[in-house]
């Protein structure tokens, strides 16, 4: 299909095992106007063998090496011709009419509206949410709805919300490529709350859509408590924190953002990982000017102020 409205990204790393459900909960879609791209970073499982001979008629993007989850979607964007690209989780699977929501929303979009997120729902407790959106405590940590009753009313009728998880999201293509996609110095973790942050900068609107529902299984891939997660999370949160945050922001949260590392570090210890924190902070360190070199650009667009920029934040734990 030549430009279809929607490009659906699929990202894989090891995980033939999840692809099935997901691949073939796209192909059962009641909507049809979509392309489907699967990006594999250099999978040592058989995945790709896999889809090659089990899903044929897909684009399979085949990196050399591990690109992580912001150089390999990058890639992936490179290989898709549609309008809007929906960055899709591996260890996911879709409600059937969940593609024939989005596309109804995409279409009475107003001209601010550029990203759409899906309901995720957890894959083994369907009437819990996985996640509605994320918001940001002024200290950089991410929260998102976690365990909350999917049938509560606030998740019945479509709302702007603060940041977009792309285990499920859709992005306008033209903005995607406005902000150079993600940035690939985050590698895995925090690229898509750094990627939101950047839209939001640019004055772009980012709405919820419940009745569109995507169903996830969680850390799949990589884990819950590995010491390459935490690593990456820790590092990566303050990289977005310095790219992103108002300099007003930074110092009124400063005090708070120096416990909770504190916080971290006792927490790390505990679990054996002192290392990986003091290389995570070494890290941070190191790339401190080549993030205020793309602050610097960030802010120089950015169509908000910081009254605007805090309303996103959760100021309560």
């Amino acid at each position: 299909m030549i430009h279809p409205l929607i490009s659906i990204l699929v990202l894989n790393y090891n995980g033939k095992h999840l692809l099935k459900q997901c691949l073939e909960s796209i192909f059962e879609q009641s909507f049809t106007d979509y392309e489907l791209v699967v990006v594999d970073n250099n999978s040592n499982d058989g995945s790709t063998e896999y889809i090659e001979e089990n899903f044929p008629n897909i684009t399979l993007v085949k990196n050399l090496e591990n690109f992580g989850f912001a150089g390999g979607n990058n890639r992936g964007i490179k290989a898709c011709t549609g309008e809007w690209i929906f960055f899709l989780n591996n260890d996911t699977f879709l409600e059937k009419n969940c593609l024939e929501f989005l596309a109804k929303h995409i279409e009475n979009k107003k001209t601010e509206q550029l990203v759409f997120m899906p309901l995720m729902l957890k894959a083994d407790f369907p009437e819990l949410v996985d996640s509605a959106g994320d918001m940001l405590y002024p200290w950089g940590y991410a929260y998102r709805y976690d365990a909350v009753p999917a049938n509560k009313p606030e998740f019945s009728e479509p709302k702007e919300i603060a940041l977009a998880c792309c285990g499920a999201a859709v992005f306008n293509r033209d903005l995607i490529e406005r902000l150079n996609g993600f940035d690939e110095d985050f590698f895995l973790y925090y690229e898509d709350v750094d990627l939101s942050l950047r839209v939001r900068h640019l004055g772009a609107k980012i709405w919820l859509v419940p009745q569109a529902k995507v169903f996830h299984k969680g850390s799949a891939t990589v884990g819950k408590k590995t010491p390459h997660r935490l690593y990456y999370i820790e590092r990566n949160r303050f990289f977005a924190k310095l790219k992103n945050f108002p300099l007003s922001t930074l110092i009124k949260y400063a005090p708070i953002s120096f416990a909770c590392s504190s916080c971290s570090l006792i927490l790390w210890t505990i679990r054996g990982f002192l290392g990986i924190w003091i290389k995570s902070r070494f890290d941070m360190l190191r790339g401190i000017p080549k993030m205020l070199k793309k602050r610097k650009k960030i802010f120089a667009e950015s169509k908000i102020n910081t009254n605007e920029f805090e309303t996103w934040l959760r100021k309560f734990p």
